[in-house]
């Protein structure tokens, strides 16, 4: 039978995007990004999603790229002088609280005796000390951070003599207990140290904490012990030394360049911009094992991209933050995001009085209704060993018959 033809440039880079992680060798891939950074650090390409490790050798700040040292940074206090309200509203962000050193995580001291039983192990969290028991002997470990606030889950970084663990139990919100983190292999561990977790390998640890805490990573050095816990300013906007001495001269014409601002930002580069550490479209086509199945669910960025409405080159309406505001907490509920797709999706013959003619509006109108858009088109998922459910980024018409997400 005849392959029905593509209508638009658009569906065909759709077609592309679908297809590409099945029909070309990973190492192609991984050539092709590199040398399409190259042309991205002169100029950057309209639409061009990269790996954050290429976006990392580009000019400028990116969101876990460590080069600066420390004295460029001045914390979010001086941030507070000029924006106290966006600093005061972001502390209330599951960012903020994306990681706590040990002795200051609400979670442990609410729940200072959690314990998990596995085969012939016992599990124990007291008082901020992992280990695990056969019956003959015991492994034990101190927990150093816990990453994440515990509003779905919560899992522990362990410390000794300068290795990091990622400790092989994490607390669930609904579970309202301990069970095996997730990423984690489920059979049996068949030592005491590898039932205690999976150790960390420097460059491992240095993403986490760049994503987990602000400046782990100063002058190309990992140094997680002077890491701020969370996701502040400087996280993201990039050290801030020189946009405050420039506001201070009064020089507020010269302020913009001197500050990383992702609203800027063309829509790939601003999607791959949150995707430094939720996943980019090229990190998950490009250096991911394929076929992985649901757990894409949770790369929202990957997933938007995957849209059709994202297009060629993107769609400023449809960015991360076009949607969710960084410096808040997030809007949980789907009828608030209607305004989002409506801003797309209106019908052109449903304005109101007055309303004037918005030639951009140029999608079709849902048949159904209009109220609660995402809750049909971007359906939620319970992926496997995180015992929670995710948004799934693709905006698409989910059909009974479609299979769960590739």
């Amino acid at each position: 039978m005849r392959q029905p033809e593509f209508r638009s440039q658009q569906d065909e880079t759709l077609r592309m995007r679908r297809t590409l992680k099945a029909r070309v060798p990973l190492f192609t891939l991984a050539l092709a990004a590199s040398a399409l950074c190259i042309a991205q650090t002169a100029a950057p390409i309209p639409g061009l999603s990269l790996t954050t490790l290429d976006r990392m050798q580009g000019p400028g700040w990116w969101p876990t790229k460590g080069i600066s040292p420390a004295n460029a940074y001045v914390g979010e206090a001086a941030c507070a002088k000029c924006h106290i309200n966006i600093v005061a509203t972001q502390h209330s962000t599951p960012m903020y609280h994306a990681a706590a050193r040990a002795e200051n995580t609400p979670l442990l001291a609410e729940h200072p005796d959690m314990t998990f039983h596995e085969g012939p192990y016992t599990y124990a969290i007291r008082h901020n000390n992992s280990s695990v028991s056969n019956g003959v002997a015991t492994a034990a470990q101190p927990i150093a951070w816990a990453f994440g606030n515990g509003e779905y889950g919560q899992t522990y970084i362990l410390e000794s003599s300068g290795q990091y663990t990622e400790s092989r139990l994490s607390y669930y919100a609904s579970l309202h207990a301990l069970d095996i983190t997730t990423g984690h292999s489920t059979e049996l561990p068949s030592t005491l140290e590898k039932a205690l977790g999976d150790p960390l390998k420097p460059d491992t640890a240095q993403h986490c904490f760049s994503c987990h805490t602000t400046e782990a990573v100063v002058s190309d050095s990992f140094q997680p012990e002077k890491a701020i816990p969370g996701v502040t300013c400087e996280a993201c906007h990039g050290p801030g030394a020189k946009h405050v001495a420039t506001m201070t001269a009064g020089q507020d014409d010269m302020s913009a360049a001197t500050i990383t601002n992702p609203a800027s930002m063309s829509p790939t580069d601003s999607v791959d911009f949150c995707g430094a550490c939720h996943r980019t479209w090229s990190d998950v086509t490009m250096l991911m094992p394929a076929n992985i199945g649901i757990v894409v669910v949770r790369f929202q960025p990957y997933r938007l991209e995957m849209s059709r409405c994202w297009g060629t080159a993107g769609d400023p309406r449809i960015t991360c933050i076009a949607c969710h505001n960084p410096h808040q907490p997030l809007v949980q509920s789907t009828a608030a995001y209607d305004i989002k797709c409506l801003a797309c999706h209106r019908a052109l013959n449903g304005r109101r009085a007055n309303e004037p003619t918005q030639p951009h509006v140029t999608a079709p109108a849902c048949k159904v209704g209009a109220h609660d858009c995402a809750s049909c088109h971007m359906p939620r998922y319970e992926i496997p060993q995180t015992h929670a459910s995710f948004t799934d980024h693709d905006i698409r018409i989910v059909r009974a018959r479609d299979t769960l997400p590739q």
